[in-house]
């Protein structure tokens, strides 16, 4: 706001120019907007996929580990309180 009431106004009055300065400082600080905005998108569409791909993978790692915890646990059973492997 400060650079377009302190700066540009004055000069368009300066310049006479009442559409030409105003409309270009419009599309300057849209045009960074809307380039933000469409890499925002697309990494979001992206970080779904990921996110979908990574649930997969974190579903087989919980069974995974699961049967080696449960085989540790039987493990350490059978040769601690058993004493099958002494």
């Amino acid at each position: 706001a400060a650079l377009f009431f302190m700066s540009l106004i004055p000069l368009a009055v300066k310049y006479q120019s009442s559409a030409l300065f105003p409309a270009l400082y419009g599309m300057g600080t849209a045009l960074p907007v809307i380039v933000f905005a469409f890499l925002i998108a697309l990494g979001a569409n992206s970080m779904g996929r990921i996110f979908n791909k990574l649930s997969t993978i974190e579903l087989w790692a919980r069974r995974v580990t699961g049967v080696v915890f449960i085989g540790a646990g039987v493990y350490m059973s059978l040769a601690h309180i058993f004493h099958v492997f002494s």
